[in-house]
């Protein structure tokens, strides 16, 4: 335990695990004002700019590889940050721009915290599939704040919705519609006042301003906070008026693509482990993105044919209309012309260590698992997911694969596009 005597206006970095208990006086951080006797936590590995806005003693609890440094003049921007998100209001749809480790969840947090100072119905939307604070990766989740947060991951997801990967350059169309679909969630179900959308940090590609640019016209926001390093969100944010620039904190924590990929990793862990074992009748509740024993199978001398005609075992065929989908001795994912038909070759084997969502009618996250066997002549799927899924697996109403591998341990094997090209054919 670590007691200082702040003067009002010095400015202090925390690096957590911390815990700061304000003894006397005021400190701000995170868009509120802490008084004597208030507390606030800084999660490991994340970093905090706190101020003394009057003379202050406070008691900084430091845990294990924490840090507590005073930042010298001109070194943070807190002041800055504070000047421009108190002149906004927080009223109506707030999506927030920037490169990745520019301090967007921050900013989130710190808007969430002003809106409910304000008296206002808070909902948080955490589009990050990559490094999502709120739930699971590879999801886009919805949270309600009820009380002030120094970081975004002190909230609980309420809802998620399954976006398969864990980056968004091949599925950004479906990212645009399910944000748009939270969006609408949280106000019209939920009827929340303010709606805050931290996105991610996919904004330098061409395809990536075509992206955001989508997304602002179709989630209409009432303001953008871009956080802008130098010139680089010119492209996505040309022509709208609605925009407040913040610079990013210079002491910003960069996380290496080795870190990102562990964060991800134990973020698969905690909403899947311990896993039990699940047995699913595909009949019941089919795969929602591979139309695999559906439609009318084709056997015996047709499959043989067919078979001679890519050039490989078929192990099961079914055709839907002018396309058939044939598991195959392959270990490739293949699009093929016979005749009129389009055959989609998968994989024998190719469902082992493939990441899952369960989802429900609506299209939201019952739980993520991990897909072990498929049963093709019994048309089941053995799936380890949590208990909470076995609880609920009444409300799953299809499983949406995934286009990322896992081992046991739920580190990531590899990335699957070939189900991709096969879910766009």
């Amino acid at each position: 335990m670590t007691i200082r005597v702040l003067k009002a206006g010095d400015i202090y970095r925390i690096e957590g695990p911390a815990k700061v208990v304000v003894r006397r006086g005021q400190i701000y951080a995170t868009g509120v004002t802490y008084t004597e006797g208030q507390v606030f936590t800084v999660l490991r590995a994340r970093r905090l700019a706190i101020k003394a806005v009057s003379d202050a003693e406070v008691e900084f609890v430091l845990g294990p590889g924490a840090l507590l440094e005073k930042a010298a003049p001109g070194e943070e921007i807190i002041d800055e940050w504070e000047r421009h998100l108190s002149a906004l209001d927080p009223r109506g749809v707030v999506l927030i721009l920037g490169m990745m480790d520019v301090g967007k969840s921050t900013v989130a947090a710190m808007l969430g915290n002003k809106a409910l100072a304000k008296g206002y119905k808070v909902a948080i939307i955490d589009a990050d599939v990559g490094q999502n604070d709120l739930g699971p990766p590879t999801t886009i989740s919805l949270a309600r704040p009820t009380r002030y947060v120094t970081h975004l991951r002190q909230l609980v997801a309420e809802k998620s919705i399954f976006l398969q990967a864990t980056s968004l350059e091949r599925i950004w169309p479906r990212a645009v519609e399910k944000i748009t679909v939270a969006t609408e969630y949280a106000k019209n179900r939920w009827k929340v006042d303010t709606v805050i959308v931290n996105t991610d940090g996919w904004v330098l590609d061409e395809e990536a301003v075509v992206f955001k640019r989508q997304l602002i016209e179709r989630i209409k926001p009432t303001v953008i906070v871009a956080i802008q390093v130098e010139n680089e969100l010119a492209p996505i944010l040309n022509g709208y008026g609605n925009v407040i620039v913040l610079p990013p904190p210079p002491y910003a924590k960069k996380r290496t693509r080795e870190d990102r990929k562990i964060h991800r990793e134990m973020g698969y862990g905690r909403y899947i482990f311990p896993p039990i074992e699940l047995a699913v009748s595909l009949d019941k509740i089919p795969f929602c993105n591979l139309p695999l024993f559906q439609g009318v199978e084709i056997s015996g001398d047709m499959r043989r044919m067919l078979a001679k005609a890519i050039g490989m075992s078929i192990i099961k065929a079914y055709q839907q209309g002018a396309r058939v989908y044939a598991v195959v001795n392959s270990d490739s994912w293949m699009l093929k012309k016979v005749g009129g038909f389009q055959v989609v070759c998968i994989p024998l084997d190719f469902e082992k260590g493939l990441l899952v969502g369960l989802e429900d009618r609506e299209g939201f996250l019952v739980g993520l698992g991990v897909l072990k066997k498929l049963y093709l002549d019994r048309r089941r799927a053995v799936i380890y997911t949590s208990a909470e899924v076995e609880k609920r697996i009444g409300d799953v109403s299809c499983i949406r694969l995934g286009l990322v591998r896992l081992d046991d341990s739920f580190n990531e094997v590899e990335k699957v596009p070939g189900l991709l090209r096969a879910e766009l054919a």
